[in-house]
C-alpha cells in the first residue's frame, strides 16, 4: 500500500517552515541533526484511509521532551525538576539541592545508560533503556526509578524520490499523487522486535526494589493499536507498581494552526508483564485454521492451469 509524505523535517512538505530545517537537514524537535537526513527527513507517512504514523522517535520530543517529563510528573509529582547528572552533582557541590530533583539519563540530558546482561563466558553485554530516571537524595542517592521505552516503526521500501524532490524544493508527482511513495510500515517487527524488547526489560525491571511504578512505553497510536491487534487477547487493567508496563500511545492532532503540528496523547493503559508475555505466547487472534495447506494447494493448482511455465 501507498504512503503519502506527511511531514518532512517536522512541517508540511514545502512550506517555508520545512524547507528552512531541511536546508539545514535539521530537526526542529530536538534541535540537532536529522537522524534520517541520510534516508530522507520524514516524520510521518500516511497511508490512504488510514491514521499519520510517526516513524521517528524524534518527532514525539517536540516541547521540551514533554512526553517524558508527563511520565516523571505521573511518577515524581508536578512540582519534579528534571535535569542532567551533572547538573545534579553541581547543585550537590553548590547545596542549592531542592528535594525535586529527577536526573535523566537519556537523549537531550544525559545519555543513555547501559545495562549489563547475562552474556557468553568470555564476553559482555548490555541492553539500553532509552530513558532512566530517578529522583535523588542529598548525596544523590536514587530514591525511586522509572524506565521508558520509545519506539515508532520502521519503513519498507523507500520515500527517498519524495525526500529528494522536497530537498531540491520541488513538488514530487507520482503515480498515487503528490509526496506519494512505496514506502510502507514493517509492522512485522511489533512481533519480531517490540514486543519481546518490552517483555524482557519488564521482567528485568521487576526486579529492582526502587522501580515502584514498572515500566513506560511511549509510541504511537497506530503502533499500540497493532500490538493489540497481534496478541488478540483482553488485557487486564491494573494499577501501576512493580512488574507493570505502562502504554501512552500518541497520535498528531487533526486540528492544528498553520506551523508545528502538535501531538496529542490518545491512550494511556497500564497491564503486567506477565499479560502481556502469556497473550505474546498464546495469541487469540490466528489464521483460520489449515490457511497453510490451503494457501500451498492453491498455488499448486493455479501452476497446473497454466499452459506453459
Amino acid at each position: 500500500m501507498p504512503t503519502k509524505v506527511l511531514e518532512f523535517h517536522g512541517f508540511q512538505p514545502l512550506t517555508g517552515e520545512s524547507k528552512a530545517f531541511a536546508l539545514k537537514k535539521w530537526c526542529p524537535f530536538v534541535d540537532v541533526k536529522c537522524k534520517k537526513a541520510q534516508s530522507g527527513g520524514v516524520c510521518a507517512l500516511q497511508a490512504p484511509g488510514a491514521a499519520p504514523v510517526i516513524i521517528c522517535p524524534n518527532r514525539l520530543y517536540g516541547n521540551q521532551f514533554e512526553v517524558i517529563l508527563r511520565v516523571a510528573q505521573q511518577v515524581f509529582g508536578h512540582d519534579c525538576d528534571m535535569i542532567t547528572d551533572v547538573e545534579a552533582e553541581s547543585r550537590r557541590r553548590e547545596g542549592t539541592l531542592n528535594g525535586r530533583e529527577v536526573v535523566v539519563y537519556g537523549q537531550g540530558y544525559s545519555g543513555e545508560v547501559g545495562i549489563k546482561a547475562p552474556s557468553a563466558e568470555g564476553e559482555s553485554g548490555s541492553f539500553k533503556v532509552d530513558f532512566l530516571l530517578a529522583s535523588v537524595g542529598p548525596n544523590l542517592e536514587p530514591l525511586s526509578i522509572v524506565a521508558i521505552e520509545v519506539q515508532t516503526i520502521d519503513t519498507t521500501n523507500s520515500y527517498k524520490k519524495a525526500s529528494s524532490s522536497y530537498y531540491a524544493e520541488q513538488k514530487h508527482q507520482s503515480k498515487w499523487g503528490e509526496g506519494g511513495t512505496n514506502a510502507g510500515f514493517n509492522w512485522e517487527n511489533v512481533t519480531k522486535r517490540i514486543l519481546p524488547q518490552i517483555i524482557y526489560k519488564g521482567h528485568a525491571l521487576r526486579r529492582e526494589k526502587l522501580a515502584r511504578h514498572g515500566l513506560f512505553f511511549v509510541l504511537p497510536d497506530p503502533v499500540l493499536q497493532k500490538i493489540l491487534t497481534r496478541i488478540g487477547s483482553s488485557l487486564l487493567e491494573y494499577p501501576k507498581g512493580p512488574g507493570t508496563i505502562t502504554f501512552h500511545s500518541y497520535q498528531l492532532s487533526e486540528k492544528h494552526p498553520a506551523g508545528e503540528r502538535p501531538i496529542e496523547l490518545v491512550t494511556e493503559f497500564t497491564t503486567t508483564v506477565e499479560q502481556i508475555a502469556y497473550a505474546f505466547v498464546s495469541p487469540q487472534n490466528l489464521p483460520p485454521l489449515g490457511i497453510y495447506e490451503h494457501t500451498i494447494t492453491d498455488k499448486l493448482a493455479a501452476l497446473s492451469r497454466k499452459k506453459s511455465l
